[in-house]
């Protein structure tokens, strides 16, 4: 079966397409990873207090909890 040069054209425009997508999901992708990685890293001085501050009821607390 020949394929006709058209074809082959219209499939290499397509392929080309799609690495064009692909490309731009994976900077989306990694954009949301680095600006998650900065928000939990902001976070971190909030939850070590907050760690400390119930580390430290709880160490002084007289009740016994299962």
């Amino acid at each position: 079966m020949a394929v006709s040069l058209r074809e082959y054209r219209a499939r290499i425009k397509s392929v080309e397409s799609t690495k064009k997508i692909t490309r731009a999901m994976e900077l989306i992708a990694a954009s949301r990873i680095i600006k998650a990685q900065q928000r939990a890293q902001a976070a971190a001085p909030y939850a070590r207090e907050l760690t400390r501050a119930v580390s430290a009821v709880a160490t002084f607390s007289n009740v016994d909890h299962p």
